[in-house]
């Protein structure tokens, strides 16, 4: 666990013991900080920044008296140190004879002289040792491990050090030895002497020097946990981010191709399996309207309303106006509006409404004619089109207009890529994926075929100039709905139920709260 330095404090201090000689302890000597009253009449600094610990021996805060270890007299390192310690800089015999802590300050010019200086502060009551190297850089100094730390070649010293040492910038260890040669005598020699004795009225003989504190403190090992974590979540959310980006960039590709697909006819909505899409109200409206009008043949059966060969009269309700017997009038007024449409040539005889299941009143009930020759009250058809499903009711034809594409989703896309998928391994039978003109075609083939095939007998005799039994519709739908149940719900559910499947998004509805939210944050999934 390292050690990290918070904070260098340099302050200046009174010391008004009149005598320093046998003055026996500290609480003899009153101390005053000079600094708090005012910082413009003494010498403070505080160093938070560019400080190296070279060697950490302690893990709370240390603090002492700032001054320049001792060396003897005719050493070499006197002479190579000279301009860089000042002659007045505080030494030991200019601090007070108590156990005061210090801290030592001294220029790291070569390893021997360095190695002299902390052999002379081992001798005193030392509690931490600042260097620096001369010069007037402001960086920070080289790491703990740099060879210019180094004692005679060997690192050992750090781990034997008995005391913390600290290196700071050329910088701020010049200036801060400056200080310690000017606050070195006593209130009538630092500088601001006079204003000091106005605010302070000491003793000539009362003395200022330097105080240091430094801060300590050791990072948390949970603080070093939680930034890891905090590492790997970041990191996560980053990976998760750029995979969600990705799968919705690739998604609404995805969606651009199957909708330019679709417009193009190469693929069939219907045959995929999406039996809820809706029609726009504007196409549904297309359809023609016309006034129920049956009359059942003398010698034939029952014939579809828009059978050429059966005698009706169309009604318009659009423009009420009854048109002529044949269907090429009716193409014309139907054209007149703005809208063709081809009349239906295979419909069965159509009694009812197939969706509310209400008979036709014949010459007064209006109907709508889809374009697969079904017939259905208009607000039946017009809700079941566009609220439910875009399939006939009947035979499931497609009603949406050629080149017409709906909003397309990431739904869509999986149903097309799973029913590709399928397709591909055999496993997805033709029928299923038959185009719309393809089942229409089927159907119409299969009426024709039933149309003229030979009628069975039949063990219960009818009259071929009537109609079919008639059916009690009212009593097939009172059985049909559930019990308290209004005809509004009854005909909603049977919409539903008349739409087929359940689409995909529905699906999607009914999936967990987690589930829905894996397939928005990865559409591909």
């Amino acid at each position: 666990m390292s050690t990290e330095v918070d904070e260098i404090r340099n302050v200046v201090l009174l010391f008004s013991n009149p005598s320093w000689i046998n003055s026996g302890t500290i609480p003899s000597t009153v101390i005053r900080n000079i600094t708090a009253l005012s910082s413009q009449i003494a010498y403070s600094d505080h160093i938070r920044e560019n400080v190296t610990i070279l060697a950490a021996k302690s893990t709370s805060s240390v603090n002492g008296l700032l001054y320049v270890p001792d060396l003897p007299a005719g050493d070499p390192c006197v002479k190579q140190t000279e301009p860089f310690v000042p002659n007045a800089a505080v030494r030991r015999a200019n601090l007070p004879p108590t156990n005061y802590n210090l801290v030592a300050l001294a220029p790291w010019v070569n390893s021997a002289c360095s190695k002299k200086y902390m052999t002379s502060a081992n001798t005193d009551p030392i509690r931490a040792f600042i260097f620096y190297r001369p010069g007037n850089s402001s960086a920070e100094p080289p790491p703990p491990s740099s060879p210019a730390w180094d004692l005679n070649g060997s690192t050992r010293w750090k781990a034997q050090s008995s005391y913390p040492v600290f290196a700071v910038s050329g910088v701020v260890g010049q200036e801060m030895m400056r200080q310690l040669g000017l606050y070195s005598g006593n209130v009538t020699e630092v500088p601001f002497g006079q204003n000091i004795s106005d605010a302070y009225d000491p003793d000539p003989d009362d003395y200022i020097r330097i105080w240091t504190d430094i801060s300590l403190s050791t990072p948390s090992a949970l603080f070093g946990i939680w930034v890891y974590f905090l590492i790997v979540i970041a990191v996560l959310l980053t990976i998760i981010s750029a995979t969600s980006l990705l799968m919705h960039l690739a998604q609404s590709r995805r969606r651009a191709s199957l909708r330019r697909r679709v417009i193009s006819g190469e693929v069939d909505l219907e045959a995929m399996g999406i039996k809820r899409l809706t029609v726009p109200m504007a196409e549904i409206q297309k359809f023609p309207l016309y006034t129920y009008h049956y009359e059942p043949p003398a010698t034939s059966p029952p014939l579809s309303p828009h059978s050429p060969a059966s005698p009706r009269s169309f009604h318009d309700a659009a423009s009420n106006q009854i048109s002529s017997d044949d269907v090429g009038t009716a193409n014309t007024t139907q054209n007149a509006l703005g809208a063709r449409h081809t009349p239906s040539v295979a419909t069965d005889y159509q009694p009812v409404c197939s969706i509310c299941l209400e008979p036709f009143e014949n010459r007064l009930t209006v109907i709508r004619e889809i374009r697969c020759g079904h017939i259905f009250h208009p607000e039946c058809i017009d809700e079941f089109l566009s609220e439910n499903s875009s399939l006939c009711p009947l035979c499931k034809a497609n009603m949406l207009p050629p080149g017409y594409c709906p909003r397309v989703t990431n739904a869509m896309v999986r149903r097309e890529q799973a029913v590709r998928r399928l397709r591909h391994n055999g496993i997805f039978e033709e029928a299923h994926v038959m185009s719309g003109r393809q089942r229409r075609s089927s159907i119409l083939a299969a009426k024709v075929s039933r149309r003229h095939a030979k009628p069975q007998q039949s063990s219960i005799p009818m009259d071929s100039k009537s109609p079919p039994p008639p059916i009690d519709i009212a009593e097939a739908a009172e059985q049909a709905r559930k019990p308290n149940q209004s005809p509004v719900a009854w005909l909603r559910a049977r919409m539903r139920e008349l739409a087929g499947s359940v689409p995909d998004e529905e699906n999607d509805f009914r999936m967990s709260k987690w589930q829905r939210m894996r397939v928005k944050v990865f559409p591909g999934f």
